[in-house]
């Protein structure tokens, strides 16, 4: 049985009239793969992920402007919601639902 590739996954982090979003909401990663966060605001963003040992830290920033690659790290299965705070607009982005990252193995 072969090595399931690494993949590198990007959610951006943008803002508009009506609040800041989250393209990507739905985020399904393994073991090993990279996310890269990019912030397309104007202010920094704070991520604060519900499950801590996804990723190195469970709770990070990310200046305007710029991007920051984490390294999903083995978990439980499972849906972990995560919330993003939008500096410039003083809010948590918003959407359909709460962005959340799935990992199936």
């Amino acid at each position: 049985m072969s090595k399931a590739k690494k993949q590198l996954h990007v959610v951006s982090i943008s803002s508009g009239k009506k609040g800041c979003k989250v393209s990507r909401p739905f985020l399904v990663t393994n073991p090993g793969d990279k996310v890269k966060f990019q912030n397309k605001t104007k202010g920094k963003v704070y991520l604060h992920i519900s499950e801590d040992k996804i990723f190195k830290k469970g709770m990070f920033s990310v200046a305007k402007g710029k991007t920051l690659t984490q390294v999903t790290r083995r978990v439980n299965r499972g849906v972990y919601p995560y919330a993003v705070f939008c500096e410039e607009k003083a809010k948590f982005c918003t959407g359909s639902s709460m962005p959340i990252i799935i990992v199936p193995r």
